[in-house]
């Protein structure tokens, strides 16, 4: 049974391969009139990966230095739980 990647967890040169596969394909299967567009929308995937990596930092640092989930929350511009449900695997023991 072959196991998936999710899309998410890729590197960049694990997705510029899948992007090669497509353009590879013969005939009018895919057309791209602009290649500029999907470079542009991996780019934009990385910073968002890159983003991720640091607010997790951030919320991280901030309950390492005795900040409550509420703080963090707020500043986030989520609720208290919300923040706690979505950051707390990153502090538990």
């Amino acid at each position: 049974m072959k196991t998936t990647k999710h899309p998410r967890s890729m590197t960049s040169r694990e997705t510029d391969a899948i992007i090669t596969a497509i353009d590879d394909v013969p005939g009018d299967a895919l057309v791209v009139t602009d290649p500029a567009v999907l470079a542009e929308l991996r780019a934009a995937a990385a910073a968002q990966r890159d983003a991720r990596g640091r607010v997790e930092a951030a919320v991280l640092a901030a309950r390492r230095a005795g900040l409550s989930w509420g703080v963090i929350g707020a500043q986030l511009g989520i609720t208290r739980q919300g923040a706690r449900q979505r950051f707390e695997r990153l502090v538990a023991p």
